[in-house]
């Protein structure tokens, strides 16, 4: 009974629906995009052609599709924004991840209404898909909070070494503007300006102009991007006994990124198939996500409220406890 008050199931499950419905979000707008199908709506939204219903054709279909997601996905982070909020208002992680993933699911939507009514440009394409990411982290993190107040989270106050908590964010911050370069290469068309992987029409250094130099950019980006990855995982092993979650979590988000990299060159070896275009996109939706959870790890929980003597005696509950506040 204990448990199902601290943490409510049904609640948890929700959060859980949020965050693969976020997903699929990314991974529908990866699939507007590897298609082409953009404009499958024409200038009209949130209406199709003016229609509520779509034209049946293809590219009308899947941007139509898209919209159907995000707005379901909207229903239910509106769902786990109240559930929470009426659970845990007085928690920290709370006050800052609700107002997060509704703000950046609203701006995702608005960028996206813009592109279908003025014109697809590729800086607001990239930003667009950079403000999904984060809509995402903060979905995801906010059901990390759920399953791990109470219980898993006490190990928040284990202490990490102030150079590898920086290296951590600087590490999510890095990740972000490579995804963002990746989504602007993406978007310029510029996916097949090196038509060889993983060396660049058959050079080592390509040069820096044009739509070749963006794509190489993006290259030599994941690679330092692995490196830096690598890094955490060599500094969170000497941690291990103290903060498994964090060397587990440098050690998945690795892995992953090594997985993105095979994808980027599936991307190129493949011509820009449109299933590898999709995978490339999820992997790094996933990427992020593990990146930012690692920062969430690396957060201290809240101090818990001094206990305050009612005048009947009680002790009112303690802030850090992972008591719901009613």
């Amino acid at each position: 009974m204990r448990d199902r008050v601290k943490r409510p199931r049904a609640l948890r499950r929700l959060a859980v629906a949020a965050t693969v419905g976020m997903f699929l979000v990314l991974i529908a707008g990866a699939t507007v995009t590897s298609t082409g199908s953009g404009a499958g709506c024409g200038r009209s939204w949130p209406l199709c052609h003016g229609r509520v219903l779509p034209q049946f054709t293809l590219e009308s279909i899947i941007e139509y599709s898209h919209r159907a997601v995000t707005g379901v996905e909207g229903l239910l982070i509106v769902a786990l924004a109240i559930g929470a909020w009426r659970g845990w208002k007085r928690r920290s992680e709370v006050r800052v991840l609700v107002p997060l993933m509704i703000g950046f699911l609203v701006l995702q939507s608005i960028l996206g209404a813009w592109a279908a009514v003025f014109g697809q440009q590729p800086a607001t394409m990239a930003l667009h898909f950079g403000v999904s990411l984060t809509a995402f982290a903060s979905v995801m993190l906010l059901a990390a909070f759920l399953y791990e107040v109470g219980g898993f989270e006490a190990m928040r106050n284990r202490p990490v070494p102030s150079g590898l908590r920086w290296l951590i964010w600087g590490t999510l911050g890095y990740t972000y503007l490579l995804v963002y370069v990746g989504a602007y290469v993406r978007h310029t068309n510029s996916g097949l300006a090196c038509i060889d992987w993983p060396l660049c029409n058959g050079q080592v250094w390509p040069g820096l102009s044009g739509p070749v130099g963006i794509m190489f950019a993006h290259r030599l980006a994941a690679v330092a991007g692995t490196l830096l990855i690598g890094a955490l995982v060599v500094w969170t092993w000497r941690v291990r006994r103290a903060r498994p979650d964090l060397y587990w979590s440098a050690v998945i988000a690795l892995g992953l990124m090594l997985l993105q990299s095979l994808s980027g060159g599936l991307v190129v070896l493949s011509k820009l198939h449109v299933y590898s275009t999709i995978s490339h996109a999820g992997l790094a939706t996933l990427l992020f996500g593990a990146l930012s959870y690692m920062c969430y790890r690396t957060l201290p929980l809240p101090s818990e409220r001094p206990v305050i003597q009612s005048t009947g005696g009680q002790a009112s509950p303690a802030l850090g406890t992972g008591a719901p506040q009613r």
